[in-house]
């Protein structure tokens, strides 16, 4: 592999390793007065359990934090997949809720005591609310639209949280080194 390709190869995997790694908190400064921020995400919940991926798929869109209560964000994750194919409970719990809501058929988990997920869009529930359901029980079959993915949301005490640091089962990145050539 020449040089230039060898750089490449070495900058492509230092980007997705800062891309992947966590990010320190910053030190304490007092904002402008003006300035508006989101509000800081919660400590990590023992509640939570570990969740599985409701389809077997690749991240297309992360969790974005609102900026508030109505503000925009993306509240959860988008697990690509096939139309049709079958969406399962990311962990075991009892049905909240499960029907439409603007249009598109969703699922609730009440997996913890103030800990929901909910899953979405699906052609029709297969579960009823009030049900348990098993970890990777059948919930329904993904519908079209929501950019032909699954949609993953986690909420704790309501406020919404970002699933992936609960999510057992995926992928994760892993880097190797690059051979040493002489220059």
């Amino acid at each position: 592999m020449p040089p230039t390709a060898h750089r490449r190869a070495a900058l492509a995997a230092l980007a997705l390793a800062i891309a992947l790694a966590p990010v320190p908190p910053a030190p304490a400064a007092a904002p402008p007065a003006a300035a508006t921020r989101a509000p800081a995400p919660p400590a990590p919940d023992p509640r939570v359990p570990p969740l599985h991926p409701p389809v077997w798929g690749r991240l297309v869109r992360g969790f974005e934090a609102p900026a508030g209560p109505y503000g925009p964000g993306h509240r959860g994750v988008d697990l690509r997949a096939p139309v049709g194919t079958p969406v399962k409970a990311p962990a075991a719990g009892r049905i909240r809720f499960a029907g439409r809501v603007a249009g598109s058929s969703w699922v609730s988990v009440l997996v913890a005591p103030g800990v929901v997920v909910t899953v979405g869009p699906l052609l029709a529930p297969a579960v009823a609310a009030g049900e348990r359901v098993a970890a990777l029980a059948p919930v329904g079959r993904l519908a079209a639209g929501h950019g032909g993915a699954v949609h993953l949301s986690l909420r704790v005490d309501g406020d919404y949280l970002d699933p992936l640091p609960w999510l057992v089962d995926r992928p994760r990145a892993r880097l190797a080194p690059l051979p040493v050539t002489a220059a």
